[in-house]
């Protein structure tokens, strides 16, 4: 499943995980997304942070503390272009499975797929952002929702 709110984006890494096999469902919001994933399971979900209706945060957050163990075990890419230092952390803190920074090569792409499929969970956090001065306001903004945080 991709979960962004530009459709060029959603359209790229599908047809990304069409050629590594996938069938893809798109969703242009957090809630759709989550709504999507509890009807039908999903091997992987791809999710932007800085979405409408509900954050990428929000919806790792919600997927997992849900109570279908099949739906909080969903592995969960976080991919933005926001910029901060904290991101990484919070990703991690929140249960992602991995944090890939905008634009996302297909190689990087591709790499993480695999790594999480074939059943290794330990992907390291590698930090791909900018250096942890550079703050964005959107990301704060989404962060301050949390109280962990």
């Amino acid at each position: 499943m991709i979960a962004d709110d530009v459709r060029v984006i959603r359209e790229q890494l599908g047809k990304w995980m069409k050629e590594l096999g996938y069938m893809v469902v798109h969703a242009s919001c957090g809630a759709t997304a989550l709504t999507a994933l509890r009807r039908d399971a999903a091997d992987l979900i791809i999710a932007d942070i800085d979405m409408p209706h509900l954050s990428g945060l929000h919806l790792l957050q919600t997927i997992r503390t849900d109570a279908d163990p099949a739906v909080a075990s969903t592995p969960v890419i976080v991919s933005s272009s926001l910029e901060d230092g904290e991101i990484h952390r919070m990703v991690e803190t929140l249960g992602g499975s991995a944090y890939l920074r905008k634009p996302v090569a297909k190689e990087q792409l591709t790499a993480c797929v695999r790594q999480l499929t074939e059943g290794d969970p330990a992907i390291r956090f590698d930090d791909n952002s900018s250096p942890a001065h550079a703050v964005s306001a959107k990301f704060r903004r989404i962060a301050s929702e949390f109280r962990e945080f």
